[in-house]
């Protein structure tokens, strides 16, 4: 749907009841006291008004779901190659964004505690949050796709041989052209009684991109970054009596192809690649094997901190493209656009304890790999991580995303033929073989005994 200006129309039968009011002089002022649900964009002192706030609540002035909503709430750079190097099916890029990034002003649209509705207490039951598909863009939700793809929940996208997949974090739902609806319970109340719908009591939201050269659809075969500004999903808000109900048209199981009720204004979040997507189409690598697991030796707290250290290899063998299929661009071994870098993963958590730790960098990377239960189970030791590196020992750091590109070591990417010996190759492709230093080591002078244990993934990417 393309953003379009509206006209409101209110108040025509509340005059008509004031009138009889007065000639009459017989109904309680109460009767005519405001209800039903009303979008809060700014404070309002008057106790009778249904925009009341109470000092304190956080508010402020918000569009709803514009074609720029959602504005780098999911960086990601994603390649697309040829079968059956890059098999159709494989998950290119993937991203998880609450509402609060989903607005019109992208990431930071809203605080988690802004009031963005607020509904009398006879709303209660009426109140849902509404997801659907852009049904009316063929490139955006309104091809499912998922026949094809063996994917459930895919969706032609304006790229050739990318589909999407908007999934409802919290419910779990496949997000669908049909409109879908998530009952907003447990919400707070104010000093008057009436409910408050803040942006965090909405759900989170994933974007996946997958590979299909073999889907129809998509009208680009351009790269870049995403060039259509039609979002893929909606967030809408649903609720009030009947006098006053937002987005009174959405229903469950309505097409959204054809149902919009509420938009834009009522809806306040947007899933959308424009602005957040970089597509590429270059030749690449891929990891073949690796060390599957090191073991390093008990070492006591003496001895970690008067700076002994002890270090293993990790053997990383990778396969690239010696020649580009049509279409693509030549493999580059680099971290600039377009080129194939490599870097190791920390899992979310272990990524979490390391920047808890101020073990950052200037970039999204981390610079020590922690155990996993670092700082919460008391049997894990602290103060203690493994630090990789070349070996000639050049300092390597983690990566925490691995859909963020072109940031370089800081992010934790490193040229994926860095140090590499070339061991194979065949009529497309050549097989190489590095070792990247692991070191286990203290990084404060105050450790703690316990044990260590985590697991990293090898990353190989096209920046």
């Amino acid at each position: 749907m393309s953003r379009l200006n509206g006209l409101w129309r209110r108040g025509a039968r509340r005059c008509f009841a004031v009138l009889l009011m007065i000639a009459g002089g017989a109904l309680p002022a109460a009767a005519w006291a405001a209800t039903g649900c009303y979008k809060i964009t700014g404070r309002t002192t008057s106790t009778t008004s249904g925009y009341y706030t109470d000092a304190g609540l956080v508010v402020g002035s918000w569009s709803g779901s514009t074609d720029s909503s959602g504005a780098n709430a999911y960086p990601m750079t994603v390649n697309v190659n040829t079968p059956p190097f890059v098999p159709d099916g494989t998950l290119l890029g993937s991203g998880v964004s609450a509402l609060y990034n989903l607005g019109a002003n992208g990431v930071g649209s809203y605080s988690p505690e802004q009031v963005l509705f607020r509904c009398s207490a006879d709303a209660a039951g009426t109140m849902y949050e509404y997801f659907a598909t852009n049904g009316d863009s063929p490139h955006a939700g309104g091809t499912d796709i998922s026949g094809a793809s063996g994917i459930p929940g895919t969706y032609t996208s304006y790229y050739k041989g990318t589909i999407s997949r908007v999934t409802n974090v919290t419910t779990g739902q496949y997000v669908t052209r049909y409109w879908q609806a998530r009952a907003l319970t447990g919400l707070d109340t104010d000093s008057q009684g009436w409910f408050l719908i803040k942006a965090k009591n909405f759900s989170q939201y994933r974007l996946e991109l997958f590979q299909c050269s073999a889907c129809s659809g998509g009208s680009s075969s351009g790269t870049g970054k995403w060039g259509q500004s039609q979002p893929m999903a909606y967030v809408a808000f649903k609720g009030g009596a009947s006098g006053n109900l937002i987005s009174s048209g959405l229903s469950v199981g309505a097409d959204s192809n054809s149902q919009y009720s509420g938009w834009y204004g009522s809806w306040p979040g947007s899933i959308n690649p424009y602005g957040n997507v970089i597509v590429r189409r270059a030749a690449t690598c891929a990891v073949r094997n690796t060390t599957p697991t090191i073991l390093f030796p008990t070492m006591t707290i003496s001895r970690l901190q008067a700076g002994e250290s002890v270090q293993r290899p990790i053997t990383i063998q990778v396969e690239c493209q010696s020649s580009a299929p049509s279409g693509l661009s030549s493999f580059v071994s680099g971290t600039a656009a377009s080129q194939t870098a490599l870097g190791i993963l920390a899992a979310p958590g272990n990524a979490q304890s390391a920047t808890s730790e101020g073990l950052t960098t200037s970039g999204t990377g981390v610079t020590y790999l922690l155990s996993d239960g670092y700082g919460s189970d008391p049997g894990v030791a602290t103060g203690v991580g493994v630090a990789l590196s070349r070996p000639g020992g050049g300092a390597l750091n983690l990566l925490t995303n691995q859909y963020v590109t072109t940031g370089g070591a800081a992010d934790g990417w490193d040229p994926v033929l860095n140090d590499a010996t070339q061991t194979g190759s065949s009529s497309t492709t050549r097989t190489y073989t590095r070792n990247i230093m692991a070191t286990f080591k203290a990084f404060r002078s105050t450790v703690t005994a316990g044990r260590y244990n985590a697991t990293a993934q090898v990353i190989v990417r096209v920046q």
